[in-house]
């Protein structure tokens, strides 16, 4: 299950990349919760955004805050039913112009195949210790 849950996320991280709006969500429970508050707020309002609307909030807030934005995965380390994502984002901010390069970790959570729970971290000791890791 661990492999198979690498490769979905890794699937997930494509179609972001490739700007399909549409698969990541065959793979997102109706349910899902998607946590940023672990310190990262890439635009203002909720920190946490539930269901398939609340995902769609969040990226739709972000498209508005940025011109450009992107994460690329550089490292996936499946733990249990999670997937722990070192990932570098990429960001031009619509209005000022102001870039943002910088890393993040993000913790996927899934079950039967179904992601029902991201929660974005900007440490990542904070991050492997949400999963039971010591750094």
């Amino acid at each position: 299950m661990s492999a198979e849950n690498v490769e979905i996320v890794r699937s997930l991280y494509e179609a972001f990349a490739q700007h399909d709006a549409v698969t990541p969500y065959k793979y997102y429970a109706p349910d899902i919760e998607w946590d940023n508050s672990g310190g990262v707020e890439p635009v203002g309002g909720s920190t946490v955004y539930h269901g398939h609307d609340g995902v769609h909030a969040f990226f739709h807030d972000v498209l508005q805050a940025f011109r450009e934005f992107e994460f690329r995965p550089l490292e996936l380390t499946p733990i249990g039913g999670h997937v722990l994502v070192s990932v570098h984002e990429h960001a031009v901010g619509r209005t000022s112009g102001a870039v943002v390069e910088r890393r993040h970790y993000a913790l996927w959570t899934l079950h039967n195949g179904m992601v029902t729970r991201v929660r974005v971290y900007l440490n990542h000791a904070e991050a492997a210790k949400a999963v039971g890791l010591e750094e």
